[in-house]
């Protein structure tokens, strides 16, 4: 095993060799793109941790593949496989930008399904509540089709509304304020990522984006036909529902 000294001693130690990685772990998280989790998971030879099981979560946006390829791998290797997906974090990567307080209040969603027992949840949920989070649990269908609404599709518009404000070879945006860096703020994530995110979960991030274009529409319409009566009320219901949220 290597040990480092690094970034305000957030690191204790680090290995590139997976066994080593995973030998007598109880709980082992794999924190990388979805795409790369197979792979990853494929070079463990075994999981053998305590005897209720070594627990292996994820914390990849998209469960639906994950589920479908990630969790027999680990099951193959005598681990037990349960989702996990914290609503945190931001645009920016690495260690250098880690937060103690990340988990802080944040959402954190279980992925279980008709395989996982009782004993595995209530020990990812007591990990994840120690770190603060409030934790909840949906199928992995349900948890892409909500985050695909909540996450995904805010973060193909914010990148959208950057090609047509920045695309177009004008200077605007160095007129603009806060609005357009806040709207626009998780547009500066990786995009390989983000490729693979909108990929692994493109059936329904293109049904909300569908809604979206519909909705556009009205406002196009309304605009186009200087419909004020209709502008003000599409105004008004934005800023009531937004007003509901925490």
């Amino acid at each position: 095993m290597q040990y480092l000294r690094s970034i305000d001693g957030l690191v204790d130690r680090a290995t590139d060799d997976l066994d080593e990685v995973v030998a007598g772990a109880d709980l082992v998280v794999l924190a990388m793109p979805t795409g790369a989790m197979a792979g990853v998971v494929e070079q463990i030879k075994t999981f053998d941790g305590g005897a209720g099981g070594v627990v292996v979560t994820d914390v990849g946006s998209v469960k639906k593949p994950v589920v479908t390829e990630v969790a027999p791998l680990v099951e193959a290797r005598g681990g037990v496989f349960l989702g996990s997906h914290p609503m945190a974090g931001s645009e920016k990567a690495g260690v250098e930008y880690a937060e103690a307080e990340l988990f802080d209040g944040a959402a954190v969603i279980l992925t279980p399904d008709e395989k996982t027992n009782g004993w595995t949840e209530a020990q990812l949920r007591t990990f994840w509540e120690l770190l603060g989070a409030r934790v909840s649990a949906m199928d992995a269908t349900g948890h892409d089709r909500m985050v695909a609404a909540v996450s995904h599709l805010p973060h193909l518009v914010a990148a959208s509304l950057v090609r047509v404000v920045m695309g177009d070879g004008s200077n605007a945006a160095d007129y603009s304020g806060g609005g357009f860096r806040d709207t626009t703020r998780v547009s500066a994530g990786p995009e390989a990522m983000w490729a693979g995110i909108l990929a692994d979960n493109h059936e329904a991030v293109s049904g909300k984006l569908g809604e979206l274009i519909g909705e556009l529409q009205t406002w196009k319409d309304a605009l186009d036909s200087l419909d004020r009566e209709s502008l003000l009320r599409f105004l008004s219901e934005a800023r009531q529902m937004r007003e509901t949220l925490k």
